[in-house]
C-alpha cells in the first residue's frame, strides 16, 4: 500500500407510478429516554487499518453560476447530490431564476474529456433537490417547485433524457419542507418533509414507492417538535430508518435566545426506526440532547454532518457537540447505534477532519473518514478505529456548508472501489467534483 496521493484523471467506469396509495394510519411519536450527552464507548478490541492508499481525480467545475440565496445549492447537507450508474456520473444543483422561491435545478452529466453537460432541467422551489437512481439506472429528481413535492423521472438514452414529473402523494406542501430522500438496492424509494419549528409539535410526512408493486405507502408522524436535515435510509427488507436534527425556535423549548443566537436552536438529534413499513409505524429508538445550562447558554448537538446506514445494518452518526459536556468546546463524534437504539461506540473523531466530515464504505467492507479539510481517514471494517490519514488535493478550493456530497448506497449507488464527490466552493457558488479510486491498481 502507498501513502502517496496519485493525482491523474481517471476513465471513469464506471417508472411509471401507479397512483394507488396505501396510507397508515397517523402516529405519535414520544421521544425515548434521552440519553446522556457524551454516551460511554462499548471497548472494543484494536482491528487493523489499511494504509492509506488512494487515486484522485482532478477538481472538475460543475458549474460556476450555483444559487447562493435563502436555501440556496450549499444550504443543507444532507440530500443524495450525485450518483453514478451503469450509465455515467450524474450530480443535480440549482441555479438562480426568478425570485429565491423559484430556483431551477440542473441535471448534469460527466463527459468523458471532464467537462460537464446539462441534459435536463426543471423548477426546483427554494431549497436544493434530491437526486436518486434505480437499478436500472432511471433518475429521480426531487423537488418543491411552488410549494408542491414532485419527482422527475426518466432514463438517460444515447446522452439524452427525458424527465417526466409526477405529484408525491400526502408530503408537506410549502416552500419550507426540508425535504429529504433515499433509496435501497431494491429501488425503493422513500421522500420526507419535515415541518413546524415555531412551537411544540412537529411532523414528518413520507412516501415510499416500491416498484414491483407500483403502489405509494404513506405515513404522517406527529413528533414533539421539528427534526429537519433528515437523513432517510430504506432497506430491501421493508424497514426505514431516519436521523434527523431538531430545528425549533428557542421559546418551543422554552428557552431564553442568548443574545446575537440565531434564532433556531439545534441541541438534539434523534434516530427512528420501523420493521415493515406498511405495517408498523415509526419509533424514535435514540435520543441525545445537550441542554443550555447557566455556565453554556447557547448547546449543540447537530446531527447535520452525516449519517451513513452500513453494511451489517448499523446506522454511523456523526454529529457535533457544544455546551456543558464539553466545557463549551466544539467537537466532532461519531455514534453507532444498532436498529433497535443500543449505542454500540461513540468517540470524538480528530479534529483535523474540520467542520463538516462525511464516512462511506468501499467495495471491501473498509470505511473511511472524509472531513472538510480535505483529509482523508482509513478505517477498520467496523467504522469503528481511525487509522492515518492522508491530504487530498482541492486545488485551493474550500469546503463550505453543506460539506461533500457522496455517491453513498442511499442515492442508488452501490458500493464500489470508486467514490464520487461534489462540494460547494467560492461562497457556494462553485460546484465542484472529483473521484476517488480505492482499487491499488
Amino acid at each position: 500500500m502507498r501513502c502517496t496521493i496519485w493525482l491523474s484523471i481517471i476513465a471513469v467506469l464506471l417508472v411509471s407510478c401507479s397512483t394507488q396509495t396505501r396510507n397508515l394510519p397517523t402516529s405519535t411519536i414520544e421521544p425515548t429516554a434521552t440519553s446522556s450527552p457524551l454516551p460511554s464507548a462499548t471497548s472494543l478490541p484494536a482491528t487493523p487499518t489499511p494504509e492509506p492508499w488512494v487515486r484522485q481525480t482532478n477538481v472538475e467545475t460543475v458549474t460556476d453560476n450555483a444559487a447562493t440565496t435563502d436555501g440556496g445549492n450549499a444550504w443543507g447537507g444532507h440530500q443524495t447530490r450525485i450518483v453514478h450508474t451503469q450509465d455515467g456520473i450524474f450530480t443535480a444543483y440549482i441555479i438562480e431564476h426568478g425570485n429565491e422561491f423559484h430556483k431551477e435545478w440542473r441535471l448534469a452529466q460527466r463527459q468523458s474529456d471532464g467537462t460537464w453537460l446539462v441534459i435536463a432541467h426543471g423548477p426546483s422551489g427554494l431549497q436544493p433537490v434530491n437526486l436518486l437512481a434505480s437499478p436500472d439506472g432511471t433518475l429521480h429528481v426531487i423537488g418543491w417547485p411552488s410549494g408542491v413535492a414532485t419527482m422527475w423521472s426518466g432514463k438517460p438514452e444515447n446522452g439524452a433524457i427525458t424527465m417526466l414529473p409526477e405529484s408525491i402523494p400526502d408530503l408537506a406542501s410549502g416552500d419550507y419542507a426540508y425535504g429529504s430522500a433515499g433509496t435501497d438496492a431494491n429501488g425503493d424509494l422513500c421522500i420526507l418533509s419535515s415541518t413546524g419549528g415555531d412551537k411544540p409539535v412537529g411532523w414528518f410526512n413520507w412516501a415510499c414507492y416500491s416498484p414491483l408493486s407500483r403502489q405509494w405507502t404513506t405515513q404522517e408522524d406527529k413528533l414533539d417538535y421539528r427534526f429537519c436535515y433528515t437523513y432517510v435510509f430504506p432497506t430491501t427488507d421493508g424497514q426505514l430508518s431516519l436521523v434527523s436534527t431538531r430545528d425549533v425556535l428557542w421559546q418551543a423549548l422554552g428557552y431564553q435566545q442568548p443574545a446575537g443566537e440565531f434564532d433556531y436552536v439545534f441541541n438534539a438529534f434523534g434516530f427512528w426506526h420501523t420493521d415493515n413499513i406498511s405495517k408498523v409505524p415509526l419509533e424514535r429508538v435514540y435520543s441525545l440532547e445537550e441542554k443550555p445550562t447557566s455556565s453554556y447558554p447557547d448547546p449543540i448537538a447537530n446531527a447535520q454532518e452525516d449519517a451513513y446506514l452500513d453494511t451489517k445494518g448499523m446506522m454511523h452518526i456523526i454529529y457535533h457537540v457544544q455546551g456543558e459536556s464539553t466545557q463549551g468546546t466544539w467537537i466532532s463524534r461519531q455514534a453507532i447505534i444498532s436498529p433497535d437504539g443500543k449505542v454500540l461506540f461513540d468517540v470524538q473523531l480528530p479534529s483535523e477532519l474540520g467542520d463538516y466530515s462525511r464516512i462511506f464504505q468501499d467495495n471491501q467492507g473498509w470505511f473511511y473518514l472524509l472531513g472538510s479539510s480535505g483529509k482523508l481517514y482509513t478505517m477498520d471494517q467496523d467504522g469503528v478505529h481511525v487509522g492515518n490519514s492522508i491530504q487530498l488535493d482541492l486545488k485551493g478550493n474550500s469546503v463550505e456548508y453543506s460539506g461533500f456530497g457522496l455517491s453513498v448506497p442511499r442515492t442508488g449507488t452501490p458500493l464500489s472501489d470508486t467514490m464520487d464527490v461534489v462540494f460547494p466552493s467560492d461562497s457556494g457558488t462553485k460546484w465542484l467534483y472529483f473521484q476517488l479510486d480505492f482499487s491499488g491498481q
